[in-house]
């Protein structure tokens, strides 16, 4: 099947768009693989997802688990999450679906960053 180039360039900038705004925060999460957790910090967080500290890389399409407590809230966020890109020092996630309950909280802390 041919498709116009104008309808897939529309198709790739829409995958490239971020829904959510993001929020420069530094919160300790716990980052587990395979069954293995790490310490980890959050620097950029929204709803769709986050940027990590590492300090090694994480393979694109890696399926992980992240777990956090919302400053302010002290509400607990555990959710599955896929690795979108990753270098040497950081790495982006990107969550399979919050709870209604945790898109409250963070939508109340991310008012108190302004």
């Amino acid at each position: 099947m041919i498709f116009p180039v104008q309808w897939l360039r529309k198709i790739n900038v829409a995958d490239n768009r971020r829904t959510s705004a993001r929020h420069v925060v530094s919160i300790a999460g716990t980052l587990t693989i395979a069954g293995a957790p790490e310490a980890c910090e959050i620097v950029n967080l929204s709803l769709g997802g986050a940027l990590l500290s590492a300090t090694q890389r994480h393979a694109m399409g890696q399926r992980v688990h992240i777990a956090f407590t919302v400053p302010a809230k002290q509400h607990l966020i555990e959710v599955d999450a896929t690795v979108r890109w990753a270098d040497t020092t950081s790495v982006g996630i990107q969550f399979d679906g919050l709870r209604a309950s945790d898109v409250w909280a963070l939508n109340e802390y991310f008012k108190l960053l302004g």
